[in-house]
């Protein structure tokens, strides 16, 4: 939303069409969480589109090779032109709570896809836009899990080791493609969020309480996120690795 309320037409990804889907998908009964969840691909549209722009949703499964390699052409015929790409979406399976030696093999495999690779590959498309048209801004959202020691093990403060690792080489982005298309107009930030109550946090209850007691407002994440990313050239170092919630304090939006 905070890109929509600064004028910008945008096109969003998802996979829930509809409210209610999430609470059909087979995870769910891993996730029930799932069950409780709010918002869908007819929701985003209905808000971006009351804030008097275009929206354009995408419906797409991260592990789905087609669908992510469409994703960009999709959105570049759309909109015609693509300023910013944000890419937040990560793979969340019923085994994402385990620990590694508890984790099966194809999970593994679809967590390193889902947070990696099809970020990859998506996101080639509008790169090589952005490249040509000589600008553009991509944010990845990433997270203190790709570089920081876990204060304890998932379940006691931490995290699993394969979200871990596959955010460690999500957060690796940025620096490689600005060595390679920073000359070429290209600018690229890491955004660390912190701790987030997005709507899945808030409805895990006790489970991801250990987030929720630290979190900040989505609302306001996703809005100082939007301000980076459109802020003029200069106004934040290319390539580095934001703390967005540092930025929210400082423009006043996050108490101190």
């Amino acid at each position: 939303m905070g890109l929509a309320r600064r004028g910008y037409d945008v096109a969003f990804t998802g996979r829930t069409h509809h409210e209610g889907d999430a609470a059909r998908r087979p995870e769910a009964e891993a996730l029930p969480e799932l069950k409780l969840v709010t918002g869908s691909l007819d929701a985003t549209l209905a808000e971006i589109e009351a804030l008097g722009q275009r929206a354009v949703p995408l419906a797409v499964d991260l592990l789905d090779r087609e669908q992510v390699l469409a994703c960009g052409p999709a959105a570049l015929d759309a909109l015609g032109h693509i300023d910013v790409l944000c890419n937040n979406a990560i793979y969340v399976g019923p085994a994402g709570e385990r620990l590694f030696l508890d984790t099966p093999a194809d999970e593994i495999e679809k967590r390193l896809y889902g947070n990696v690779a099809a970020q990859l590959l998506m996101m080639q498309a509008i790169v090589r836009h952005m490249v040509e048209r000589g600008s553009g801004v991509v944010g990845n959202v990433t997270s203190g899990a790709g570089y920081a020691k876990p204060p304890g093990r998932i379940g006691d403060g931490g995290w699993a080791l394969t979200y871990g690792v596959s955010k460690a080489g999500f957060h690796r982005i940025v620096s490689q493609l600005l060595i390679e298309h920073e000359r070429d107009g290209l600018r690229a930030y890491n955004l660390q969020p912190g701790a987030v109550a997005t709507e899945r946090v808030m409805a895990a209850g006790e489970k991801l309480e250990f987030v929720r007691r630290h979190a900040a407002p989505v609302e306001i994440v996703g809005d100082t996120i939007a301000h980076i990313l459109t802020a003029p050239p200069g106004a934040f170092a290319n390539g580095g690795n934001l703390q967005i919630q540092d930025i929210a304090r400082e423009l006043g939006t996050l108490p101190a």
